[in-house]
C-alpha cells in the first residue's frame, strides 16, 4: 500500500471528523500527573460499542459536505504542493457505494474541478465493475476498536480522567496482534453519554512504503445517529529507496444527513 492509499484509508475511516480540547491528547501520550492505568468498565465498553456501530451506519448511509486540504512538505516543513477541494459525498444503497460531486478542486491555486469530477466518476465506474476490488476495500476498511466485532482484537486501558470534567476519560488501545487493519492510540470518551469525543491513532503495522501515518479525528457533529466525525487531521511519511515524501492535511465535514 502506498502512502497516499494509506492516508486515504485513514480518511475513509473518518469520512464523516470542530475541535475539542480532547483532540490534542487523543494519541499515545502517557496520562497526566502519573495517573495509574486501570481496566475499562464493561458498561462503558458496551456503550462505546453501540456508538461505534452507529458510526459504521454513518459511514454507510451518511451524506456530508467535505472540505479538504493536503500538502506535500519538504524537510523544513514548508509546503511544496497544495491541493484543496470541496465536495458532496452521497451514498447509494444499491449498489452500496458513494457518488462524489466535486464542487471545487485546485492544485497550487489552479482550478482543476472538471478533471477531478471526471476522475471521480471514472473511479466509481471502475469500482462498480470490479467485485474483487470492492471486497479488498471492505477487508482493509478501518473501524473503531470499540466496535463489538473489533474489541476481541484489542487490549483497552483507562489512562486518565479529566479533572475539570470528570465524566470525560481517556482510553488507550492496542491490538493483541499488530496488523495493517488494526490501529493503536487512544480516545477521549464521555463516560455518561458513552460516546467517543476524539480519537488519535496510527497503524499498528505500517503498510509497505509507509513510514508512519498519524491521524486525529474529532467527533463534533450532532446527527440522528449520535456524534459523528467533524474533522480529521493527518501527517504521513513514506517512500521507496531514496524517494521519500511527507504529507499533511485536514478534512472537515459538515451538513450531515442520511441518504436512506
Amino acid at each position: 500500500m502506498s502512502l497516499c492509499r494509506a492516508v486515504a484509508a485513514a480518511a475513509v475511516f473518518g469520512v464523516m471528523a470542530l475541535g475539542t480540547p480532547y483532540a490534542a491528547l487523543a494519541d499515545g501520550t502517557p496520562p497526566a500527573g502519573g495517573s495509574a492505568a486501570s481496566a475499562v468498565p464493561e458498561a462503558l465498553m458496551n456503550g462505546l460499542a453501540q456508538h461505534a456501530a452507529r458510526t459504521e451506519e454513518m459511514k454507510r448511509r451518511g451524506v456530508f459536505t467535505v472540505v479538504g486540504l493536503i500538502e506535500e512538505v519538504d524537510g523544513d516543513g514548508k509546503p511544496t504542493e497544495r491541493k484543496e477541494m470541496v465536495m458532496r459525498s452521497t451514498p447509494t444503497s444499491v449498489p452500496l457505494d458513494r457518488i462524489i460531486k466535486v464542487i471545487r478542486y485546485t492544485e497550487d491555486g489552479k482550478d482543476k474541478t472538471a478533471d477531478a469530477q471526471r476522475k471521480a466518476t471514472e473511479r466509481r465506474a471502475k469500482r462498480l465493475g470490479d467485485p474483487d476490488s470492492q471486497a479488498e476495500a471492505r477487508r482493509r476498511d478501518l473501524k473503531l476498536p470499540f466496535l463489538a466485532s473489533e474489541q476481541p482484537r484489542y487490549v483497552f486501558t483507562m489512562l486518565e480522567r479529566d479533572a475539570a470534567q470528570p465524566t470525560r476519560v481517556r482510553i488507550g488501545f492496542a491490538p493483541k496482534v499488530p496488523a495493517e487493519t488494526a490501529i493503536k492510540g487512544s480516545a477521549w470518551v464521555d463516560e455518561g453519554e458513552r460516546e467517543v469525543l476524539s480519537v488519535g491513532f496510527s497503524f499498528s503495522k505500517n503498510p509497505i512504503f509507509v513510514d508512519h501515518v498519524d491521524v486525529t479525528i474529532t467527533f463534533g457533529l450532532s446527527t440522528d445517529l449520535g456524534r459523528a466525525p467533524s474533522q480529521l487531521s493527518f501527517d504521513g511519511r513514506g517512500g521507496f529507496l531514496f524517494i521519500h515524501r511527507h504529507y499533511r492535511g485536514t478534512v472537515t465535514l459538515s451538513e450531515p444527513g442520511l441518504a436512506f
